[in-house]
């Protein structure tokens, strides 16, 4: 049986179900996690992130119930009650049901840990319960406080670590993020949570809601991008913007905002190339540096690089962000963005092809337009059809069983000689030689080694390219007779 409280809290304007429990927990002089179970929110020993997102029926009556409060205030904490045109948060993304689990695990989504401006925790701590952490703080494209013009913190001063984290174990790796980090933690809301390692009750404990004495406001540019962000994010569905000079619905306009940062990190440093006289190139070279660290150094503990997920995700550091969108804005902002736009992603690395194919379909179609015309110039840039056709010469005397991807050193080492990429030629050698042994396509032929379809495009885009320059087709084709003969002498052949 739900019992109401015996007392409790309005919630704030803009905000999110983490503070309110925050500030409620404080109030009435109980854990946030004895308040979380109270509402039927702990899963296990846990407070998953998922009701950051949405709450279901069940869900939301049971805390309304609990916390004096209407169900029309309890999904109100939520964000997708907060941003109505935000389209990573509809129940159907990118041509996909999406549920609340999906949403949560989203880098587009909400910030791993939220950000704070500590101006405005110091202007509402004589709010009951203390102050207010605002839903437009988990936003991952939301990076300015426009109130007192200066971007957010995440960073705790004293401690160095996020400060709305749930701390990090003793080997090094975060532990996993919650709802509300420090369940069992009794700290005033403006309080870091950061745990050290091996703590569990013990947490930095240092207030959050001190300014810096001076710090350097964000520019024009980036006050521009975060209200344009804004304005998108709070339209409804209908609603109509611009994005390259053309009409295009907030989903549209996110999705190329989407794109735009793919192509910028994915192709990067060549947009510090495209766009030399942009003001803040080194802040996005930092990020996209981060992301290319290997995952040993993304992963060890109080390290920042690894909380961006992915290559088109912005970064959790709201400089680096304010520097990646405001270029982005910048960019869908010009009419003629579009030519800046199909340079980049013509650019793109074939790994990065998959991405682009998901959002495509969603995009404006300026964007449409641009994608379009940059996959047409990948295409010229690779050239036609391979060079040569790889007919059944060896069918009946190479045996396609013996072939494997990707090909035994001791195959291989005719393709060392070649000044290609050593990798990828073995792997499109084993292709070949299939052909050679049982003729089909190239697609056939990966569909038996039994290549994933995207692995096969992006290794016939790299070694057609290699292929093209003078001698390098020749030489490959004696290459692979050689390879043939290697193992039709081989002793296991046959």
């Amino acid at each position: 049986m739900n019992t109401p409280l015996p007392r409790s809290l309005d919630p704030a304007p803009g905000e999110l179900l983490p503070g309110y429990l925050l500030r409620l927990s404080h109030r009435i002089g109980i854990s946030p996690g004895d308040l979380a179970h109270r509402c039927g929110l702990i899963q296990g020993n846990r407070l998953p992130t998922q009701p950051l997102v949405r709450l279901d029926t069940d869900q939301a009556q049971q805390i309304a119930t609990v916390c004096r409060l209407e169900t029309t205030e309890v999904h109100g904490l939520t964000l997708a009650g907060q941003a109505p045109g935000y389209s990573p948060l509809g129940a159907v993304y990118l041509g996909q049901r999406q549920s609340p689990m999906d949403m949560a695990n989203s880098g587009w989504v909400f910030t791993t840990f939220s950000r704070y401006c500590p101006d405005c925790l110091a202007d509402t701590a004589d709010f009951p319960g203390g102050p207010v952490w605002q839903g437009s703080w988990r936003l991952p494209h939301i990076f300015v406080c426009s109130r007192h013009n200066r971007h957010f913190s995440w960073r705790c001063l004293a401690c160095g670590a996020p400060a709305f984290s749930n701390g990090y174990r003793a080997d090094g790796r975060w532990r996993p993020s919650q709802l509300v980090p420090g369940l069992r933690l009794r700290l005033h809301p403006a309080q870091c949570r950061h745990r050290p390692a091996g703590g569990w009750e013990t947490a930095c404990g240092a207030h959050l809601d001190h300014s810096p004495a001076a710090f350097t406001p964000p520019t024009t540019a980036a006050a521009h991008a975060q209200r344009r962000l804004a304005t998108a994010t709070a339209a409804g569905p209908e609603g109509d913007i611009k994005s390259l000079g053309q009409p295009a619905s907030p989903e549209q306009f996110f999705n190329d905002v989407r794109t735009t940062v793919l192509a910028i990190c994915s192709t990067w440093p060549a947009a510090a190339e495209v766009f030399p006289a942009f003001e803040h190139l080194d802040a996005i070279a930092a990020h996209c540096q981060a992301l290319r660290r290997s995952p040993t150094e993304r992963l060890r503990g109080q390290s920042d690089g690894w909380l961006a997920r992915s290559i088109d995700h912005p970064p959790a550091d709201s400089r680096q962000c304010a520097a990646l969108m405001s270029l982005v804005v910048q960019v869908l902002d010009d009419p003629d963005g579009s030519a800046a736009l199909t340079r980049l992603l013509s650019r793109l690395p074939p790994g990065r092809s998959g991405r682009l194919r998901t959002l495509t379909p969603h995009c404006s179609p300026a964007m449409s337009a641009a994608i379009a015309e940059a996959t047409r110039l990948q295409q010229e840039a690779c050239g036609p059809q391979p060079l040569f056709p790889q007919p059944p010469t060896h069918r009946g005397r190479l045996d396609p069983r013996a072939i494997s991807d990707p090909l035994p050193n001791a195959w291989a080492a005719p393709l060392a000689g070649l000044d290609g990429p050593a990798r990828l030629l073995r792997r499109d050698a084993a292709i070949r030689l299939v052909q050679m042994a049982r003729g089909g396509s190239r697609t056939s032929a990966g569909r038996y080694l039994g290549i994933p379809p995207g692995t096969l495009q992006s290794t016939t885009l790299r070694v057609r390219t290699w292929q093209k320059l003078p001698g390098n087709a020749e030489a490959y084709q004696a290459a692979l007779q050689h390879v043939a003969e290697i193992i039709m002498a081989a002793p296991e052949h046959g």
